[in-house]
């Protein structure tokens, strides 16, 4: 569907950009960014895609999902954040891990959108970037579209790129920064170089996504039969705030869990994750994804317009 605003599309059966031009750009090209989609390796993080978790589990019950409508309100009025640390303790170790994990969820679906301010790092071939990509990013759900923009301050600034499922599902439109800002295309969302450098699709970048690993994350342990309960539940400063910070060491990684170790830091200010983390059976981190400031938002179709006039494609 070719929509007012965006380039045309190119043939589906034809090379989106010249190999040539991919040679010109190598190791600078947009997608070296690590923004697109890449085929996990045995030891990358893996997790279902967020529509999969769309539905009730079997083990989401009237009742279960009643108690994390409950506990859901407690998070969203601030009544958590105001109980002390042995008090905070002793709520979430006495929390059923099936009402957290819907609470969770349940506090991330209840909006449609939301504008992010991100900081990520990821072990990609073996190599860990120390200088985290800075991102401020636009997520809408229905119709799924993403805005994505590389920061001042961090690898790649001045990138910009866009997601539109309705326009191309399977490729994305963007630029790269600074000087070799020379002209906007279109890129496979799933195309060699993305698979080459990152572990995640541009469709994994809210919080719903986080909330879906740890929703999967306990579906598995049950099917496993064994406890869904975190094996260590702590506080944690993350980001200047007080967060509970809950770690799953299931041992084994991909495919079996999405990976050895997992930690996520929940904001108490807001219903959803503020960090997660990932290692693998070595303890090597793989990943560290910060949410640094979330805002649920409603967005139109104006945003994820390249003619927009904040944006330079």
């Amino acid at each position: 569907m070719q929509l007012p605003g965006w380039p045309p599309f190119p043939p589906r059966c034809a090379p989106l950009i010249s190999r040539r031009f991919w040679r010109a750009l190598g190791a600078v090209s947009l997608v070296a960014c690590g923004a697109v989609n890449a085929q996990p390796s045995a030891a990358q993080p893996t997790a279902q895609p967020a529509e999969s978790a769309s539905s009730p589990r079997a083990w989401q019950t009237p009742a279960v999902r009643q108690q994390a409508q409950g506990f859901l309100q407690r998070w969203r009025s601030g009544a958590l954040a105001a109980l002390d640390d042995a008090a905070l303790l002793a709520t979430f170790r006495e929390l059923p891990p099936e009402v957290l994990a819907t609470a969770i969820e349940a506090g991330t679906r209840q909006h449609e959108g939301f504008e992010i301010w991100m900081q990520r790092q990821e072990r990609i071939d073996g190599s860990w970037n120390e200088r985290p990509f800075l991102n401020h990013i636009k997520f809408r759900q229905q119709p799924r579209q993403v805005y994505m923009a590389w920061l001042p301050g961090g690898p790649k600034a001045g990138q910009e790129i866009l997601y539109d499922a309705r326009r191309r599902p399977d490729a994305l439109y963007g630029h790269l920064g600074g000087a070799f800002n020379v002209m906007s295309i279109w890129t496979p969302l799933d195309g060699r170089l993305a698979r080459q450098n990152s572990n995640h699709t541009v469709l994994d970048l809210s919080p719903r996504f986080v909330a879906d690993v740890v929703s999967s994350e306990w579906q598995r342990y049950r099917d496993e039969g064994r406890s869904a309960r975190a094996d260590r539940i702590e506080l944690a400063q993350v980001g200047g705030q007080r967060t509970v910070a809950l770690t799953w060491s299931p041992g084994a990684g991909p495919p079996a869990h999405y990976a050895a170790r997992t930690r996520i830091c929940l904001n108490l200010r807001q219903p959803w994750v503020l960090q997660a983390e990932a290692w693998d059976a070595a303890g090597e981190i793989q990943e560290r994804i910060l949410f640094e400031k979330v805002v649920p938002t409603a967005f139109t179709d104006a945003d994820f317009d390249p003619g927009h006039a904040s944006y330079r494609f």
